[in-house]
């Protein structure tokens, strides 16, 4: 794979943990759409493996459930919980994706 699609896909990883990281109640409903729309754009660059899908699905269920204990106002500790652990999800897709096939299709110029 190309260094620039690598680039890329380095890119949306980091930009997803950056949300997480930075997020609070106010944006707190545009996670899932961040963590949906990064993980797409994964996918669509990647071979499906089991080991991605299920990398993906924690990262994207993860981030939920940490987003809707911003938007409810949940105990601090509760939430900060949950941000590790969706930092962790995204720390292991970002490790899948290092042994991760591509797609000869993919939509990303080579």
């Amino acid at each position: 794979m190309a260094a620039t699609t690598k680039d890329r896909l380095a890119g949306d990883i980091e930009t997803l943990r950056a949300d997480v990281l930075k997020a609070g109640v106010l944006n707190a409903k545009a996670l899932q759409e961040s963590a949906e729309l990064h993980v797409a754009r994964l996918h669509d660059t990647a071979e499906a493996t089991p080991a991605l899908q299920d990398a993906s699905f924690q990262v994207v269920t993860s981030v939920i459930a940490f987003a809707r204990l911003l938007y409810s106002q949940a105990a601090i500790s509760e939430s900060e919980q949950a941000r590790r652990e969706a930092l962790a999800a995204i720390d292991r897709l970002a490790a899948v994706l290092g042994h991760a096939g591509w797609r000869a299709d993919s939509p990303l110029p080579a």
